[in-house]
């Protein structure tokens, strides 16, 4: 099945529930029903094409998303926080000739922006659709692809992940079962849905039959007000609770009928964990951990061992397989570090036109996520770091050689490094060490991260310095990095 099956589904059985709720505004099953097979209609002379869906998170974006998926073709959702020259590159690349767009997009991005491409559908905000332009395509992509869900980027290009009907309905269900999920929970939308967690949320809800009332973190006292409308399931990243519980008596109020608030993208904290139950309590707290490339979940820990193995990812989701692998891929015991590997029927198809990477992502069926880990005597993961020099900040995972590169290239300077410090809020922030030349003005470098860099990855600080951050062996890594800046700071 596809998951706009379910909505077909849902339609004649609980016609006048809700399903999606946007401000003062709600959809049905039934009016959902109908306005996915409204846009459908346009696009179903197209025989797997894939359709590039530039929306804003809200009902037109579920509602397109849903749409090419009942005209059996492939969505690629395009992440409206990155920059136009990222999206347009992500285009470029995958020679994507079809867009469903909606007025808010056309408007920020204009005409010309779109004169490229063969079809343009313009979803306006009352889910009135319009054909602009049509032209079908005959494409050659992989007959089970229905989805590209893109990795986050930073200066490069993400990586577009390929995933099918089954990856998406069996993760949404294993979901489903852990959070216990029924046709009466409203679960709170306000994570990005261009990403794994955000998708997941969409997909999980819609197939149980719930609602999802959207928002976002821009206002927060707008965010308290979405939470009070009958929300029973809240979804955030470790960041997303830190920022709503700098207002503990608001939060109190607000998560009064909240059931559930579940996370993913980094570890919660005891901390934080502890405040929660402090302001609400009998709320049941699941941390979940994933990549994109498993369909957003692979583990939970259950909220009974919260506070015993808090510094775990817990156990597998139902459906999926985790182990801990040595160098040659053969499982390592309890209490040895190696990498954490996982199969099931949520692992990807493979990356689009990157047979290379998939290659190295997918090893004898088994998906390396190249995260460091250690297996317990119970069958919970411990993490315990990133293989290669990612770092996370603000719950974005981040390459910090290409933020380096593309602040190196376009500014006057010897060299730049990027240094993760601590962030009460974000979890992790980065600060810049940078060797000057006789040209180089901080101001400047300021102003050009705040101008072309997301707003996660512009620096706290940036610090003037003489040598390169070595390690013993002359090398340059991210413990060097760090130790050089910890001897800067200590110095200055």
């Amino acid at each position: 099945m596809r998951i706009d099956e379910y909505i077909a589904n849902h339609a004649k059985t609980i016609p006048k529930n809700i399903a999606l709720e946007e401000k003062e505004r709600s959809v049905s099953y039934s009016l959902l029903d109908e306005n996915i097979s409204t846009i459908a209609s346009e696009i179903n002379d197209f025989e797997n094409c894939k359709f590039a869906i530039l929306a804003e998170s809200g009902i037109e974006y579920i509602q397109a998303l849903m749409a090419v998926y009942r005209s059996d073709n492939i969505a690629v959702p395009l992440p409206v926080e990155l920059m136009e020259s990222n999206i347009r590159e992500i285009l470029d690349s995958n020679r994507i000739n079809n867009i469903i767009v909606t007025d808010q997009q056309y408007s920020r991005f204009g005409n010309a922006f779109f004169e490229g491409f063969a079809t343009v559908i313009n979803i306006s905000n009352d889910s009135s659709v319009m054909t602009l332009r049509k032209k079908t395509i005959t494409e050659n992509n992989n007959e089970l692809l229905r989805l590209v869900m893109y990795t986050s980027g930073t200066t490069g290009t993400p990586k577009g992940v390929m995933l099918s009907d089954e990856n998406l309905i069996a993760n949404a269900n294993s979901i489903i079962d852990v959070l216990n999920i029924t046709p009466k929970d409203k679960a709170a939308q306000v994570i990005s849905p261009h990403h794994a967690f955000g998708n997941s949320i969409i997909n999980s809800q819609l197939i149980a039959g719930g609602a999802i009332k959207i928002g976002g973190l821009t206002f927060l006292e707008s965010t308290f007000k979405l939470i009070e409308s009958g929300v029973t399931i809240f979804y955030g990243v470790p960041s997303t609770y830190r920022i709503l519980l700098k207002y503990p008596s608001r939060f109190q109020k607000s998560f009064r009928n909240v059931r559930l608030a579940a996370s993913a993208g980094g570890a919660m904290g005891i901390e934080t964990i502890e405040m929660i139950k402090q302001l609400s309590d009998g709320i049941e707290i699941i941390p979940m951990y994933g990549q994109t490339e498993a369909t957003a979940r692979l583990s939970y820990l259950p909220s009974a061992d919260l506070e015993k193995y808090p510094d775990t990812i817990g156990r597998p989701i139902p459906g999926v397989e985790l182990d801990v692998v040595d160098d040659s891929n053969k499982s390592v015991d309890s209490g040895v570090t190696g990498e954490l590997i996982a199969r099931g029927k949520n692992i990807l198809i493979g990356y689009l036109n990157d047979e290379e990477a998939t290659r190295k992502k997918i090893i004898d069926g088994w998906m390396h996520t190249g995260d460091l880990a250690q297996k317990l005597p119970n069958g919970y993961f411990k993490l315990l770091g990133r293989k290669d020099d990612l770092i996370k900040v603000a719950d974005h995972r981040i390459n910090p050689r290409e933020v380096e590169k593309y602040i190196g290239k376009n500014n006057e300077v010897s060299d730049v490094f990027v240094v993760p410090v601590d962030h009460e809020y974000l979890g992790n922030a980065i600060s810049l060490m940078v060797i000057p030349t006789s040209d180089t003005e901080v101001e400047t470098l300021y102003t050009f991260c705040r101008k072309n860099l997301p707003g996660f990855l512009c620096p706290l600080e940036i610090i003037l310095i003489e040598n390169l951050p070595l390690s013993k062996s002359g090398k340059i890594s991210n413990r060097s990095i760090i130790e050089g800046y910890k001897n800067v700071k200590a110095n200055m």
